[in-house]
């Protein structure tokens, strides 16, 4: 089997964990007898797991044959989310959070660290590739939530749904070849490592993540906050993820014609544009089915881009590419949690606020970045 898909179907199921959360807030709440503002921390629980597993993980994919630690890493996850629906406590459902973030972290890693040792400075559009299949699982996952969402055990035959949906990746990971680890190649690239760039090529991602995530985890219960139905609502998280794969659908094709930075800057202002539509006209249905479809489509190509980007000017390791996610993490667990720290007492327009504010700033960090880029491109 060819590792692209390999390293694809695991993105897939990286996409499921990571759909899953938004559209089962209000469920887990309920489940733990918490508030919003309580059930937010999951965020937070998660993120510190998946920061950590960054920082520590990258190293390892670097020095080891990588596919049993992925699918290792598959099984983890998988038995967490299991557990997670099981119980009561707040404080438990908190750990198995962390947990989930933990292995997430490795699979993450390890799917950019393993598919540029497998292809290199062509892996632009297997990158591509890579993320569609993350957002395929993205859109799959709320559809599989609300298929189950009028039963009285409808989380616990959600989760575990997914969590057996890993289980085709781990055993076809296990079945596979690792690639080679470059260690000395990284060794010597990673000496040569701008910190400047690679400063703001963190806080980019602490930025754009942290917006994206928070729309991820929040358009759902942003959309039952300003009136509309819950069947409605699932629709519109899922139309978000639909739009959002198609847009890293188009990636692949994009990758392949236009180069990173100006693919970057022309999405990101488009995504801000949608963003703050849902500002200017916050309680009509219709903006919000078009501001979810169009911000998922807009952002899709960002994150990808952007990693190609840092690939051909950085030769990404492992160990970097776990810093870049260390970076993502932290916007993934600040920005979705600060929401729900003043969604109920502020109202549902405090994630589009911080939104427009988080893609306002990134933007700010390509365009130095891109003109970082000519000045070197010029001397």
């Amino acid at each position: 089997m060819s590792k692209t898909i390999l390293y694809s179907l695991a993105f897939i199921a990286l996409g499921l964990i990571s759909g899953s959360i938004g559209p089962t807030l209000p469920a887990l709440a309920a489940q733990t007898h918490v508030e919003m503002k309580q059930i937010s921390n999951l965020f937070v629980a998660r993120a510190l797991g998946t920061m950590v597993g960054s920082w520590l993980i990258g190293r390892v994919y670097d020095k080891v044959t990588g596919h049993p630690v992925l699918a290792g890493s598959l099984l983890a996850s998988a038995v967490a989310m299991a557990l997670l629906p099981m119980s009561g406590q707040i404080l438990v459902v908190i750990v198995l959070s962390a947990c989930i973030g933990l292995a997430s972290a490795s699979i993450n890693v390890g799917g950019n660290a393993l598919i540029v040792m497998e292809h290199g400075d062509r892996v632009r559009p297997f990158m591509s590739v890579l993320h569609f299949a993350f957002g395929l699982g993205g859109f799959l996952a709320p559809m599989f939530v609300s298929l189950f969402a009028d039963r009285a055990d409808g989380i616990r035959l959600a989760y575990w749904t997914l969590a057996l949906l890993s289980v085709p990746p781990i055993l076809l990971t296990l079945a596979s070849a690792s690639p080679r680890p470059r260690t000395e190649h990284h060794e010597e690239v990673n000496a040569a490592v701008p910190g400047l760039l690679l400063g703001l090529l963190v806080v980019y991602f602490f930025l754009e993540v942290g917006a994206e995530a928070s729309v991820m985890g929040w358009i759902f219960t942003y959309s039952i906050k300003q009136g509309i139905a819950t069947q409605e609502a699932y629709k519109i998280n899922s139309a978000f993820w639909a739009a959002f794969t198609a847009g890293r659908l188009a990636t692949i094709w994009l990758s392949m014609r236009f180069a990173a930075l100006p693919l970057v800057l022309f999405f990101m202002g488009l995504a801000t544009l949608f963003a703050i539509g849902l500002l200017v006209f916050p309680t009509s249905t219709t903006v919000v089915w078009i501001c979810a479809l169009g911000f998922g489509a807009s952002v899709a190509p960002v994150f990808p881009s952007m990693f190609g980007f840092a690939q051909n000017r950085l030769h990404l390791s492992g160990k970097v590419t776990g810093l870049f996610l260390v970076g993502a993490s932290a916007g993934g667990m600040f920005w979705p949690r600060l929401i729900g720290q003043f969604f109920e007492s502020q109202g549902a327009q405090v994630m589009t606020w911080t939104v427009v504010a988080t893609m306002l700033s990134a933007l700010t960090l390509i365009l130095m970045i891109a003109s970082r880029s000519h000045q070197e491109a010029q001397a």
